[in-house]
Formats: structure tokens, C-alpha cells, sequence
């Protein structure tokens, strides 16, 4: 089994323990894990509060010193908004992390992400548009090591009357050229979209562009640690890439897949 980058505890929007989580991972097989909770400059209330900062990093620091054989890594899901690039930078460069995931989950101040009663209201064209950009401007911020589930803008199925293939080659360029790792994020085979994030055709054209990618299963109850993760790696495969990529102290390790 590969390393799991994306999971949430009961500090942010999660149901398990620390302890619980590494525990389902060394049962699995899976021999390193990433801790990413919730972290928003704004309030939300899925995320952390910023007083239960340095909780989580005890919580870490804790379970890092079990003998479980899995190894543990420091990491935050932060949400990205445009124009607050100094405070977010600002709050990462204040705690240790191995790596950070920079996800986009508003529009303005619609949650997308939770809210679906606006999607039968507004343009989905625009709505895609809009996502879009925003994924684009937190890949070149340079804030973030890994983008997040980066077409989140299908989970509750709604899709643009037009083809997104000009908007996922185009993304697919700037996240080569800003230099950032995208997640294979596995938790979109449970949501409406039943589709990993990125797509199938989305991950194509990161391939084409030898855009580095890790896995994370965004699991928010321990038993969905590694969930697809068999499924992911044969797609990865199938497009010719060979290694994944883990972190440690904001540096970049490969492994081979």
C-alpha cells in the first residue's frame, strides 16, 4: 500500500481520534499517513479554530512516538481565498508542517462544497468558470505543496454546457508551471460526481504535463483510509506515471508505485 495524504480528525470535521486513525492505517498496511484538519483564515465551521493550532500539533507529535510502524506526517487542508494570500501565508510559515493542501470550497461566500440548494439558481457555466480560476490562483500563490480535489466544482453532478477539456489542459499547464503536486483524491467514488478527483479525462492532461501526484482518501472515519486506493493506482499506472510524491518538512520524496 502507498501513503494516505488526506485525512481529517474530530478537530475539524472528522469522527475519529488521532490514535484511531493510525491504528486503521497500520491494520491496512499502509505504512505513512498525513494528518490535514481543516484550517480557514475565515471562520468555517468544519475547520479548526486557530486556539486548537498547537493542539493538533501535540496530537502529532503524540502518536508519532507509538510504536504502530506507521510513519505519521504533519499536514493542514487550507482553504484558499484570493486576497488573503499574506495572512494564509503568514499562518503556514507559524507551524511545522511536512506539507499543505491548498483546496478551494467557496465562491465569494457560497460553500459549494455543503450547500447545494444555490446550484439550481445560479449559471453552472459561470459557477465552473469561477472554480476554475480559483484553482488556478492558488497553484501560482505558492502557498500550497499539494492542490486539493481540483475539480471539486462536479461532486453534486452538476456539469457546464460547454467541454472541459480547454479548462482542464489549461489548468493542467499552470499547475505544471507553478511547480505544485495535485492530490489523486479518492473520496469523489462516494459523492454524486461517483468519480475520483480529478477525472479521468483531467488526469490525462495532468499526465501530459508530468504533473506530480500523491493520494489521499479525504477520510473523515477511519474506516475509509486508503479507499480505492488499488483503483487509483491502476489509473495512474495506465497513464504512464511510476512514482507518487510524499513530503517531509515541506520537501519533496518520491516513492514508486
Amino acid at each position: 500500500m502507498l501513503p494516505d495524504y488526506h485525512m481529517h480528525t474530530y478537530l475539524s470535521d472528522g469522527k475519529d481520534t488521532h490514535e484511531d486513525m493510525v491504528s486503521s492505517a497500520a491494520f491496512k498496511g499502509i505504512p505513512e499517513i498525513g494528518f490535514t484538519d481543516h484550517i480557514s483564515i475565515k471562520p468555517v465551521g468544519w475547520a479548526m479554530e486557530m486556539s486548537e493550532i498547537n493542539t493538533m500539533i501535540e496530537k502529532v507529535n503524540a502518536v508519532r512516538k507509538n510504536d504502530t510502524k506507521v510513519v505519521v506526517k504533519l499536514g493542514a487542508e487550507i482553504d484558499y481565498y484570493s486576497g488573503m494570500e499574506k495572512q494564509i501565508g503568514e499562518l503556514i510559515d507559524s507551524i511545522p508542517f511536512d506539507f499543505t493542501i491548498g483546496s478551494v470550497h467557496f465562491i465569494n461566500d457560497w460553500n459549494f462544497d455543503t450547500d447545494i440548494r444555490p446550484y439550481d439558481q445560479i449559471s453552472i457555466d459561470k459557477f465552473y468558470t469561477d472554480y476554475f480560476k480559483l484553482v488556478q490562483q492558488s497553484a501560482k500563490s505558492g502557498l500550497f505543496d499539494i492542490i486539493g480535489h481540483c475539480d471539486l466544482a462536479k461532486k453534486f453532478g452538476y456539469y457546464p454546457s460547454f467541454r472541459l477539456e480547454r479548462l482542464y489542459e489549461e489548468t493542467a499547464k499552470i499547475f505544471r508551471k507553478a511547480g505544485v503536486v495535485v492530490e489523486l483524491n479518492t473520496s469523489g467514488k462516494g459523492k454524486p460526481c461517483a468519480e475520483f478527483y480529478p477525472s479521468a479525462v483531467f488526469l490525462e492532461k495532468l499526465a501530459k504535463y508530468k504533473v506530480p501526484i500523491t493520494l489521499g482518501s479525504d477520510a473523515h472515519v477511519e474506516q475509509n483510509i486508503g479507499q480505492f486506493f488499488e483503483e487509483a493506482v491502476s489509473e495512474l499506472k495506465a497513464l504512464g506515471y511510476k512514482e507518487i510524491i510524499k513530503f517531509n518538512k515541506r520537501k519533496r520524496e518520491t516513492q514508486r508505485i
